[in-house]
């Protein structure tokens, strides 16, 4: 014969399996949802960051090298660095056309 501790513990056990179960089974899904959208998006933020800072580097460079030919190079014509810097820009931007690929 049962007794009602035996049936107690039986329930007990019987809710924390089920406990148990729905919370692996929560966890494996969120493991694969949520878990490689978190790293998307992380990679999206520091992409964009790093795109940032790579163009503020790229505009500040251009401004100093600017300035370094102006002062330095052609005594205060900036007009010879602006197309110097220029000429320098657009051969690179024709190497570039020359490399993209063809549809």
């Amino acid at each position: 014969m049962t007794t009602p501790e035996d049936s107690l513990g039986r329930s007990d056990d019987w809710s924390a399996r089920t406990a148990d179960t729905i919370a692996s089974t929560v966890g494996a899904l969120r493991e694969k949802t949520v878990g490689p959208l978190v790293k998307l998006t992380r990679v999206i933020v520091y992409g964009i960051l790093a795109l940032v800072g790579l163009l503020m580097v790229g505009i500040l460079f251009s401004i100093a090298f600017i300035r370094l030919l102006e002062v330095y190079a052609f005594e205060n014509r900036v007009w010879i660095a602006y197309l110097l810097v220029g000429g320098i820009m657009m051969l690179l931007g024709l190497f570039l056309w020359s490399k993209r690929t063809k549809r």
